[in-house]
């Protein structure tokens, strides 16, 4: 019984998100269908320059809520569940749960959508996928213009149970335990009752898939210096008190792909997005004719 309140509880905190999308800002929902699966976006009804943002783990498309209201209107917007996440739903078959597995369906939505000339912006897991996706990009139709990634996950946590611990926390008290790593201050407060329902999401089984394929693939997922192969444009901001993906890593990241710049943000964590989204999206919108990214000319 208890499970079924909470599955019916996360469905409205999800509810409420998507809800705000719609009606607050005004996005349109869109489901590319992969055959058999599909990918959800949300995406706004106008601009000239394609933004496709890749949530983080435990999130969802709603997570770039806050920086939405901030990016100037020439941003044709794209939020992607990843596959998997919210509204992509994928059946619980472990295989299934694998960050290039992931990579591969994102990608395929990308074309099938037809985007070009694309900066592509990924927070934490979702920056780690952006990166892949990068690589495999310049592979194949060359659709990805430039790279934004936020607190970008890029090599394995040298605490990795300890990681694992926290970012599928089992008791009410690791949740705050979760968000206090997230968050330098504006801590949010869930209820009891919520607390017990983002217990429940966040240690599903498919959720368990995921983090033992990657800890079984570490050396794969996560690939360090490998990054050196991206040639585009990268803009990375970063929180320096971030607990998840530390300063160092990303300074790490910011070394081997040599047509990147890294920002940081001396009072941030990990949430940088939804603590600073003002400032976040201030950069986003600098980036374009800061570095002089151009339009490639499409191939006739």
């Amino acid at each position: 019984m208890k499970s079924i309140l909470y599955k019916l509880s996360y469905w409205k905190y999800t509810r409420d998100r998507y809800h705000y999308l719609r009606e607050k800002l005004h996005l349109l929902e869109e489901k590319v269908d992969l055959g058999g699966h599909s990918i959800h976006y949300f995406h706004s009804k106008t601009g000239n320059r394609d933004l496709v943002c890749l949530h983080g783990l435990l999130d969802a498309a709603f997570g770039f809520r806050r920086i939405l209201p901030h990016l100037n209107q020439d941003w044709k917007v794209h939020l992607v569940d990843i596959p998997g996440f919210g509204k992509s739903k994928l059946p619980p078959i472990k295989y299934l749960y694998q960050l290039d597995h992931f990579v591969e369906f994102i990608y395929e939505s990308i074309q099938k959508k037809d985007l070009r000339d694309v900066f592509l912006l990924g927070h934490s897991m979702g920056g780690l996928l952006a990166q892949h996706l990068s690589l495999l990009d310049a592979r194949r139709d060359g659709r990805i213009k430039a790279l934004i990634l936020l607190s970008p996950g890029s090599q394995p946590h040298p605490e990795r149970d300890e990681m694992r611990k926290l970012l599928f926390p089992t008791t009410e008290e690791e949740v705050i335990h979760l968000l206090r790593s997230l968050y330098s201050h504006n801590l949010p407060d869930p209820s009891p009752f919520l607390k017990k329902t983002l217990v429940h999401a966040w240690n599903s089984k498919e959720y368990g898939f995921l983090a033992e394929n990657t800890i079984a693939r570490e050396s794969e997922i996560f690939f360090g210096k490998r990054a050196a192969g991206i040639q585009i444009p990268t803009l990375i901001l970063s929180g320096e008190k971030d607990e998840i993906t530390s300063l160092k890593s990303v300074q790490n990241l910011s070394q081997w792909i040599k047509n990147s710049v890294l920002i940081t943000i001396p009072e941030a964590k990990h949430a940088i997005h939804l603590e600073f989204p003002e400032f976040i999206a201030e950069k986003i919108n600098a980036f374009p004719m800061e570095w002089k990214v151009s339009k490639r000319k499409k191939k006739k």
